[in-house]
């Protein structure tokens, strides 16, 4: 697929689920075949949490959202499957959703 028609599911994805969809997409063993999945962005609050619990367990935190977020009917199954050898994919997944959490930085600078 390309990156266009990738997109272009994820959009038509956040319209049937009422919510941002984000693409995930990796390269297979051989950098032919790509492993596509797709992630609901999680609310605010779930992000809250997931910031107050980053501190000790984030990663844990982090597959936990995946398992409750990812559309797995419309993602490629070795992103989730259990089988270690397809662990890269589920940690990539798992990292990306840490990365979703974005926060901006106070500029105000006293004088």
């Amino acid at each position: 697929m390309t990156n266009e028609e990738i997109q272009q599911k994820a959009d038509e994805l956040s319209k049937q689920y009422n919510c941002k969809v984000h693409p995930l997409v990796f390269k297979a063993e051989d950098e032919t075949e790509e492993i596509i999945g797709y992630l609901k962005e999680p609310q605010r609050q779930v992000k809250t949490s997931l910031m107050d619990r980053g501190m000790t367990q984030p990663v844990t935190a982090c597959a936990e959202i995946l398992e409750a977020y990812l559309i797995k009917e419309h993602s490629d199954s070795r992103i989730y499957d259990g089988v270690s050898e397809n662990d890269k994919y589920y940690h990539g997944a798992v990292l990306e959703i840490y990365n979703m959490v974005k926060v901006s930085t106070n500029q105000f600078k006293k004088k």
